[in-house]
């Protein structure tokens, strides 16, 4: 499924603790009621077979609905105007020798491309037979065709044209989203505080990266907020809108937030505020153990900007719980805006950017209320259709253990993993409410 294959290119497969097997004073789990092939190496050497295929695998599908073929439509035109604006900027940068902008955005683009390709160059082939079958040079033309960003394209013609699924589709637009629009936003805002209100930037600068921004945003809600809508077995449009309006109100609120407090603390507080950020969320992946922490050091890196997993998904299944993540955006908050607060006199002084700064500042309260005012009514809707990330088969549980986790059991992660409590005695119980 769409699920599985999020699941293990963003987490890795669940993994014992230690290389040898569990911790000391551990028991492995229960046997598993249901079984996934496991990824052999790296994250993202998972291939196309762990989505559902599409029409160039198995022949002409049946026809999509027309709302999804508009989400198609949609979501392709916010990548083209994401990534078009992203390319405008980093010309724009090359031209105004604003070197460190310049590299910071080139890098976060070509950094992210490089990441898609790899992922389909080395995941269409999700059997042992297509591995071997695949050559280098089948490996190579995949890679360039999405480096160049011509498989979206082809993915998106087949979705419309020849009814095929739009799971791996909307997967190339979640890694576009992740790896690309949320950390652009955050270069993008930095150099609308410090570089584009003066008097040395030209006259296009500000227009161009005020729309990179907003489509940046766009990119981040709608990628993450299919990401939620897929997973389930059914979500009501209004759920799903909530969703993409909140996750845009999150990365809105955390990249102007940081761009603000860096503009303050320049040249080296953006630095020091995600390597801090960076190593907490390390901290609680490792303490909540829910994926390996080989893989919590990379799942880390995107999450110092927005939380990745879907509200849906059980507490025990999250690489860093929502209330664990939201709690630490919080006080992150109240530090940094102590300290802008702190140094308004520096804002006030500011003669050519004195209004974008204010404009910022403004534009960062109201994403961050509209962020925590929504975020009770979408956690209370997630928590009424709660499921499991490791959920193999949904046509299977759809009518049964729809509570499931991986382990076959209700229990805790903390109890699973540590054989507190045995799953036969608990045989043919519900679980509790």
């Amino acid at each position: 499924s769409w699920t599985s294959g999020c699941t293990v290119a963003l987490f890795g497969s669940r993994a014992p603790l230690a290389q040898g097997g569990w911790a000391i004073g551990q028991r492995p789990p229960p046997p598993r009621r249901k079984t996934r092939p496991r990824l052999a190496s790296l994250a993202w050497s998972m291939d196309r077979g762990g989505f559902q295929s599409c029409s160039l695998d198995e022949g002409v599908g049946p026809v999509l609905p027309k709302w999804e073929k508009s989400v198609v439509v949609s979501a392709l035109l916010v990548h083209v105007a994401d990534v078009g604006l992203d390319i405008l900027v980093i010309l724009l940068f090359f031209t105004s020798a604003q070197w460190g902008f310049l590299l910071g955005s080139a890098g976060v683009v070509l950094g992210a491309w490089v990441v898609s390709g790899l992922y389909v160059s080395f995941g269409s082939s999700g059997n042992a037979a297509g591995a071997v079958a695949d050559t280098g040079r089948d490996r190579a033309q995949r890679f360039l065709l999405n480096f160049t960003q011509v498989q979206i394209f082809a993915e998106a013609y087949r979705c419309i044209f020849q009814g095929g699924e739009t799971d791996y589709f909307h997967t190339l637009r979640l890694l576009e989203a992740l790896l690309e629009a949320a950390p652009n936003a955050l270069v993008q805002l930095y150099a609308l505080a410090l570089w584009a209100g003066t008097s040395s930037a030209p006259a296009i600068a500000l227009p161009l990266l005020r729309a990179s921004v907003l489509a940046s945003f766009l990119s981040v809600g709608l990628g993450l907020a299919m990401w939620e809508q897929k997973v389930q077995f059914r979500a009501s449009c209004a759920y799903i809108m909530g969703v993409a309006m909140l996750r845009g109100f999150e990365v809105a609120s955390r990249t102007i937030t940081l761009a603000l407090f860096s503009g303050i603390k320049h040249p080296y507080g953006l630095i020091w505020v995600l390597a801090i950020d960076y190593a907490i969320m390390v901290v609680i992946v490792a303490r909540h153990r829910s994926v390996h922490l080989t893989y919590g050091f990379f799942v880390a890196i995107p999450l110092v900007l927005v939380s990745l997993e879907p509200f849906v998904w059980r507490r025990q299944d999250h690489a860093v719980p929502k209330d664990s993540y939201y709690g630490v955006r919080v006080l992150e908050s109240i530090v940094m805006w102590a300290f802008i607060m702190k140094e308004q006199s520096t804002i006030d002084s500011q003669v050519d950017s004195y209004p974008l700064w204010i404009m910022g500042e403004v534009l960062a309260l109201t994403a961050t209320l509209g962020l925590y005012c929504l975020l009770p009514f979408v956690w209370r809707a997630a928590r009424r259709q709660e499921l499991s990330r490791d959920v193999d088969d949904w046509g299977d549980d759809k009518g049964e253990d729809d509570y499931s986790g991986s382990d076959g059991s209700y229990l805790s992660g903390n109890e699973e993993e540590g054989g507190l409590v045995s799953t036969e005695e608990h045989a043919g119980e519900l679980p509790p409410e």
